[in-house]
């Protein structure tokens, strides 16, 4: 069995010992705006599962970001409000949530946050956007949707009074941290926030002593840090965030971050956290797409010149690769964010050896995409528990039950699970060769292969718990009748919509599905009828087979139903692969060789050998009609209830696994 040892060996940072190597990156959530404590139970499970430290994120200055103006602190807001730092009335809730994580085993750290946003007059004045240059970042070589991230607008050039004034407004922040019990902070000079536009040449055009050369466009972050040490003293411990290369042309690579480092280092920084990329980049970071651990050479890059600690963050899912990482001496610290999210005892299951019961990342990006593209609370697709810790506990039936599960795709093998966790004897049925589901097929796409460590996690858990698993096998509401199980499950998935177009029927069509499995083959041509996730999932799949591949869909963009933090991602590869994307086209009639359509007014044939579709998926349920009337115990989930995501199947499925 392989072990990890190098992981969970204790570091210093300054005067502080980490009981391991593995920390929580600072995460905005937005739990802490509904109130109750979503936010502490969220991050008090994380510390329990064996993190050495965890960081939170945490305005410095008031009001942090945009539609917060006019807001005065008081007992109402400080009750449902978002947590900061620019306030004293913070500190009584933040040394509760400081002290229960160091109870469970984590130690606290508060980065100090600094956004483009702040209101000179104080408590009560209007915000204002703020910026080294007044320099905003818009282009074709910059990441579309970027209306979406209202903090990195630019705003006007600070007066260097302003600045001096922002410095001490972080410092005071750092002071509350202190006082609130926090064992360590954090600055943030990453991502395109105001420290690294100072930073970036490509947003500083400044031609007074903080604009210029690297030393003077780091002035502000290194008087910041400076103003942080006279608040706190010398020895208490700091981190900085930042981004080793911002993955943006003209802007700061690695070598310019080993330059900064020494500065870094003099002024008393104890650490550095590597988190490339600024929110502009147009390159894929976060995707699944990405290659685990694509962006350790940042971090390795500073490690080779470094004299304090360096921390590699991104797509480092795997215990077993941030073991190699440490072990290779490319970093000192591994930063795990989306990977604890997905399993808050991703730590001491790697310490157990028990790799195959942690719930892998699968990097979907789906929290990526309720934060940045919806501004709701964070969702996990693969664990439904992620912000639910205090609502979602699993405990003991009061009876076991004897629970079947009709269908294993993720809704089925989750509900399975949870329903075993709880004591229930459950045997789970699926009329093919194997569990999975959808999720088999969505693995197929290309840069989705990441699904299939989730049905390998469920598959596992299903073992362990003594769920009796029954493949190829078919169940009818007469053998559930006559068997009488207490309770019944049904997710027996969705199938695809056939158009209803003339020639559907012909030889050379199938679904997207059907290519993507090789249950059918396509010619050197393919036109592709309907351009949402799957249909343009599959333009890729062929493109990349070398086939010329025409979509074909009736709304205004292509991916419409595609996760705002994915889409764009997406379209580049499609367009990259020069794949034909036709929109607000309607396919009138399939013929021999293409397609008959009309498309603004006018008729138009495109030319395809074979001929796919993807139009959406309806409910599978006959089970559902045949069991009502015979059969109360029913509990329908997943898509044979609506087509959805595959969050919502897993929470579906775990929320029947709780009923039951």
């Amino acid at each position: 069995m392989p072990e990890v040892t190098r992981l969970f060996e204790p570091i210093r940072i300054g005067s502080l010992t980490l009981k391991n190597r593995i920390i929580m990156p600072a995460l905005t959530t937005l739990y802490d705006y509904e109130g109750g404590s979503r936010y502490e139970d969220f991050y008090v499970e994380r510390a329990r599962g064996g993190v050495a430290m965890i960081i939170l994120n945490l305005q410095a200055l008031y009001p942090g970001r945009a539609g917060r103006s006019g807001w005065v602190p008081d007992e109402e807001v400080l009750r449902k409000g978002a947590l900061a730092l620019n306030h004293d009335l913070y500190i009584p809730r933040l040394s509760r949530i400081t002290r229960a994580l160091r109870e469970n085993g984590a130690l606290p750290c508060a980065q100090l946050a600094v956004y483009g946003f702040w209101a000179r007059g104080g408590y009560g004045a209007p915000a204002e956007e703020v910026s080294p240059s007044g320099v905003r970042l818009e282009g074709p070589q910059y990441r579309p949707g970027l209306e979406n991230l209202s903090f990195i607008r630019g705003g006007r050039p600070l007066e260097v009074e302003e600045i001096r004034m922002i410095e001490r407004e972080v410092a005071a922040a750092a002071a509350r941290a202190v006082a609130a019990g926090f064992a360590a902070l954090e600055l943030q000079a990453l991502g395109g926030n105001l420290l690294s536009r100072f930073l970036s040449p490509l947003t500083n055009r400044r031609e007074d002593s903080y604009g210029g050369s690297l030393e003077n466009r780091a002035r502000m972050l290194i008087e910041t840090v400076r103003e942080i040490k006279k608040r706190v003293g010398e020895d208490f411990p700091l981190l900085c965030r930042i981004n080793g290369d911002d993955l943006l042309p003209g802007g700061m690579e690695v070598a310019d971050y080993c330059e900064l480092l020494p500065l870094l280092e003099e002024a008393g920084v104890h650490a550095v956290n590597v988190m490339p990329g600024w929110y502009e980049t147009r390159r894929p970071v976060n995707q699944m797409c990405v290659p685990r651990a694509a962006f350790v050479y940042a971090a390795e890059g500073l490690k080779r010149v470094a004299r304090i600690p360096v921390a590699a963050n991104i797509r480092i899912t795997d215990p077993l690769l941030a073991e190699r990482i440490l072990a290779e001496g490319r970093a000192d610290l591994i930063a795990v964010c989306s990977a604890l999210i997905a399993d808050p005892e991703w730590p001491r299951k790697a310490r157990e050896g028990r790799f195959e019961d942690i719930r892998l990342c699968t990097a979907c990006c789906n929290c990526w995409s309720d934060l940045a593209g919806h501004r709701r609370p964070i969702a996990c697709s693969v664990n439904a528990r992620a912000g639910r810790e205090g609502e979602y506990v699993v405990r003991p039936a009061e009876r076991p039950k004897t629970v079947w599960v009709i269908g294993g795709g993720p809704a089925g093998m989750e509900a399975a699970r949870v329903a075993s966790l709880r004591g229930h004897r459950v045997c789970l049925f699926e009329r093919r060769e194997r569990l999975g589901g959808q999720l088999l097929a969505a693995a197929l796409a290309p840069h989705k292969e990441e699904w299939i460590h989730f049905v390998r996690y469920l598959e596992t858990q299903l073992r362990r718990n003594g769920v009796e698993v029954r493949l190829n096998t078919k169940v009818g509401a007469d053998e559930i009748v006559a068997a009488r199980p207490d309770a019944v499950i049904v997710a027996t998935g969705a199938r695809p919509l056939i158009p209803a177009i003339p020639g559907i029927d012909g030889p050379h069509v199938s679904s997207c599905v059907d290519i993507l499995t090789g249950r059918k083959s396509a010619g050197r041509s393919v036109a592709i009828i309907g351009g949402g996730c799957t249909g343009a999932e599959t333009a890729e799949f062929l493109s990349l087979q070398g086939k010329t591949v025409t979509i074909i869909e009736m709304l205004p963009q292509v991916a419409a139903d595609v996760d705002f933090w994915n889409r764009w991602v997406l379209i580049d590869r499609l367009e990259a692969a020069r794949i034909r994307m036709i929109v607000h086209a309607v396919a009138r009639e399939i013929l021999p060789g293409g397609v008959r359509i009309q498309v603004e007014g006018r008729e138009e044939t495109i030319e395809a050998e074979s001929v796919a579709y993807a139009v959406g998926a309806r409910p599978y349920s006959p089970l559902l009609d045949e069991l009502r009337g015979r059969f109360d115990a029913v509990y329908p989930v997943g898509d044979c209830v609506t087509p959805q995501r595959v969050r919502q199947a897993v929470e579906a499925g775990f929320r029947a696994g709780m009923t039951v």
